[in-house]
C-alpha cells in the first residue's frame, strides 16, 4: 500500500525498509560485532587495560551478543536493546576502572555509535540513562573528574544528544527517498516499479477464497489535450484523474500510474466490473474550457482463473485492454475470458493458441458488402471465427497471439481458411480478407483479381514503405487494396494517397448514430467527394439501424455493411433488400434492384 509520511513518524519496520538500507544496517552490526570481539581479545591478552578483567570481557561480550541478535533476527522490529546493552557494557568497562580513557573506552564509544546506526531508530531513554550512569560512576567513586574522563563524558553526551536527532532525520530522508522512488511525481500514485511489486505481493497472498482483480486503464485521445491545450493542462488533467481514482477506490486498493496516460488498480475480490464503471463515470472533463469528460478503456483480469502470477495477470489485463480499445467505441470495459496465461499445459492460453494456429477450432464466416446504389452484393468479407467458446471474439485471440509474438502465425492460419473460401466463392463474387500486414501464403492462387486485401489505417501509418513493397506484387496478380478502420484516430491521409487503395472503409465510430450528428455527416460527405476524386470507393461499416442507412444513402456513400443489412454467417448469406429505404437518391436512380428476397451478386 502507499506509504504516507508524517512529521516525527516512527521508523519503518525493518521488513519494509529498502534493501540498500538493510545492507547498511547489517554492515554497522558487523562492525559492532568486530569491536566487541576486538575488546574481548584485548582484555584477554592485556591485563593492564582494565582494573577488572572479567567485567571487561563481560562488557564486550554483551556488545557482541547484541550484534548477533541484530544480525540473526532482522525482521523483529520491536528489538530496541542495542543501546541499552551498550549501556550495560559501559558499566562493566568504564564504571569499574579508574578515570583514565583507555583503548577499551574508545572501543565502547564506537560500539554505541554502531548500535545506533544498526537500529536506525530513536535513542531509547533507558539506554541513555544507563550510559550516563556508567559515565558518572567513576566520578562518584573517585570524587573528582579527570581531564581525560571529562573528554570521554563530553564525547559520549554529544553522541547521545545528536544521534537520536540525526537518526530521525536520516530515517525521514530515507522514507522520503523511498516515497519518491515508489510514487509518480505528478499524481502521487504508485510508480510502475512499485505497482508491479505491489501486484506481486497481492498475487502471492491471493488464493481461491481471496481473489485479486487487476484493472488497466488507458485514456483515449489524451494527446489531443496536450496538443490543443498545452502540457500544463495535460498535467493538471492527469493529477485530477489520479485524485478522483483515489477517491473512488479508497483504502481498499492500490493505484498506480504505469506511464503516460496509463493507470492500473489492484482490488481484492471480484467486484472489478462495477468499480471500473464507477471510475469511468468519475473521470473529469478535458479542461475548464472543454466540459466534455475524457473517456478511457478498461481491461480487467482476475486471479486465479486468468493467471496466478503478477506477470500472467498483467498479460491478461493487457489483452482485455486491447480488446476494449479495438472495439471501435470509447469508454469500453473488457474482461479477460480466455484460458489462464500461467503455464503451458492443455488448459493454458498458449496451448489453445497453438491449436488455433494449426487450424483446429478455426472457421470462417462471411458478411456481405452491399452496393447501396443497386442493392446488390458487391463483395463478401471473410471473418475468422474461433470455436473454442461462444464468447471468444477475434479481437481476443489476435490480442493473445500478439502478446505471445505469434500474430503472424495466426493470421496465416486464418488466411489459409479464407483462401479455401476464395476457391469456392460464387460466380462474380469478390472476397475481402483482413490483414494487419500482408502475409499471403506461397500457395495462394495466381489469379487474385477478385481478392480484396484489407489493411488497417494503423498498419498503413506504421509500415508505410514495407507495406507498399509487399502489396505491389499482389496487385500485379489482380488483387485490390482496401484501407480498413479509416477515421479511427490515425493520421494516414499521406499514406492513403501513396498506396492508392481501391476501397476506403469508414470506421464504425464515424457511422454509429450518424443520423443524429451533423458534424460527422459533413465529414462523411467530404470523404465521399475525396474518394470520388482519387478514384476510390467509400465503404460504411457497422450499420445497425435504418436511420443510419438512410443518412448514408442520402450522403452518397456507395458501399456498406453491417448487422442491419446482414449479419456474418456461413458462406454465402443473402441480403434482404426489403430492409433498404427508398430514399430520394435511390428513387432518382430508379430504385433498388428487385423487391423482397435475396440480393444477387453483382
Amino acid at each position: 500500500m502507499p506509504l504516507t509520511l508524517a512529521a516525527g513518524s516512527e521508523p519503518l519496520p525493518i521488513s519494509e525498509v529498502d534493501p540498500h538500507v538493510l545492507r547498511a544496517r547489517r554492515t554497522a552490526a558487523f562492525t559492532r560485532l568486530a569491536l566487541g570481539l576486538t575488546g574481548i581479545a584485548l582484555v584477554s591478552v592485556r591485563n593492564g587495560l582494565i582494573t577488572h578483567q572479567l567485567f571487561g570481557i563481560l562488557g564486550f561480550t554483551t556488545i557482541a551478543i547484541s550484534s548477533i541478535v541484530q544480525l540473526s533476527l532482522p525482521s523483529l522490529s520491536w528489538i530496541k536493546i542495542e543501546e541499552s546493552m551498550a549501556g550495560v557494557a559501559a558499566i562493566l568497562i568504564v564504571g569499574l576502572e579508574a578515570q583514565g580513557v583507555s583503548v577499551l573506552s574508545i572501543l565502547w564509544l564506537a560500539a554505541v555509535a554502531c548500535g545506533v546506526m544498526a537500529r536506525g531508530g530513536r535513542v531509547h531513554w533507558i539506554g541513555r540513562t544507563v550510559v550516563l550512569s556508567a559515565l558518572a560512576l567513576p566520578i562518584i567513586r573517585e570524587a573528582h573528574l579527570s581531564t581525560s574522563h571529562a573528554g570521554l563524558c563530553i564525547a559520549s553526551i554529544g553522541l547521545l544528544m545528536t544521534s537520536g536527532r540525526l537518526t530521525r532525520e536520516l530515517n525521514h530522508l530515507l522514507q522520503q527517498a523511498r516515497y519518491d522512488a515508489d510514487h509518480d511525481e505528478l499524481t502521487g500514485l504508485l510508480s510502475r516499479t512499485a505497482f508491479r511489486a505491489e501486484l506481486e505481493q497481492a498475487t502471492e497472498r491471493a488464493g481461491a477464497n481471496s481473489p485479486v482483480s487487476l484493472l488497466l486503464f488507458d485514456l483515449e485521445r489524451f494527446g489531443v489535450v496536450n496538443k490543443t491545450l498545452g502540457h500544463a493542462a495535460g498535467d493538471a488533467l492527469l493529477a485530477a484523474i489520479g485524485e478522483r481514482m483515489r477517491r473512488v477506490v479508497g483504502s481498499g486498493g492500490s493505484i498506480g500510474r504505469l506511464g503516460g496516460d496509463e493507470f492500473a488498480v489492484i482490488v481484492p475480490g471480484t467486484e472489478a466490473l462495477s468499480l471500473a464503471q464507477s471510475l469511468l463515470e468519475a473521470l473529469p472533463p478535458h479542461s475548464e474550457e472543454d466540459s466534455r469528460p475524457i473517456s478511457a478503456c478498461v481491461g480487467i483480469a482476475r486471479t486465479p482463473q486468468d493467471g496466478e502470477s503478477a506477470e500472467a495477470l498483467l498479460r491478461a489485463g493487457d489483452i482485455a485492454l486491447r480488446v476494449a480499445k479495438r472495439s471501435g467505441l470509447g469508454g469500453q470495459i473488457s474482461t479477460y475470458t480466455g484460458e489462464s496465461l500461467s503455464g503451458t499445459g492443455e488448459r493454458s492460453a498458449r496451448y489453445a493458441l497453438s491449436q488455433l494456429i494449426e487450424g483446429k477450432g478455426l472457421s470462417m464466416a462471411v458478411q456481405p458488402m452491399v452496393d447501396l446504389r443497386t442493392g446488390s452484393v458487391h463483395a463478401y468479407e471473410a471473418l475468422a471465427r474461433f470455436g473454442r467458446r461462444a464468447t471468444d471474439s477475434p479481437l481476443h485471440w489476435f490480442s493473445i497471439a500478439e502478446e505471445f509474438g505469434e500474430r503472424d502465425l495466426l493470421e496465416r492460419a486464418c488466411l489459409k481458411k479464407a483462401l479455401e473460401l476464395f476457391a469456392q466463392r460464387p460466380t462474380n463474387a469478390r472476397l475481402s480478407v483482413n490483414l494487419s500486414a500482408p502475409v499471403l501464403l506461397d500457395n495462394a492462387p495466381e489469379d487474385l483479381s477478385d481478392l480484396i486485401i484489407e489493411v488497417t489505417e494503423e498498419a498503413l501509418v506504421q509500415s508505410d514503405t514495407q507495406l507498399q513493397s509487399a502489396i505491389e506484387p499482389l496487385r500485379a496478380r489482380g488483387a485490390t487494396l482496401a484501407v480498413d478502420d479509416m477515421g479511427a484516430g490515425y493520421s494516414g491521409l499521406r499514406q492513403i494517397t501513396t498506396v492508392r487503395p481501391t476501397y476506403l472503409k469508414l470506421d464504425r465510430s464515424l457511422i454509429t448514430a450518424i443520423d443524429q450528428d451533423g458534424d460527422r455527416q459533413a465529414l462523411v460527405s467530404a470523404l465521399v467527394g475525396y474518394a470520388e476524386h482519387v478514384g476510390s470507393l467509400l465503404v460504411a461499416e457497422g450499420i445497425e439501424t435504418r436511420p443510419e442507412l438512410e443518412t448514408l444513402i442520402d450522403l452518397g456513400v456507395p458501399l456498406a455493411q453491417g448487422f442491419y443489412l446482414a449479419r456474418p454467417g456461413e458462406p454465402w448469406p443473402p441480403v434482404d433488400i426489403g430492409a433498404f429505404p427508398q430514399s430520394e437518391a435511390t428513387l432518382a436512380q430508379g430504385g433498388l434492384n428487385g423487391s423482397l428476397g435475396p440480393v444477387q451478386v453483382a
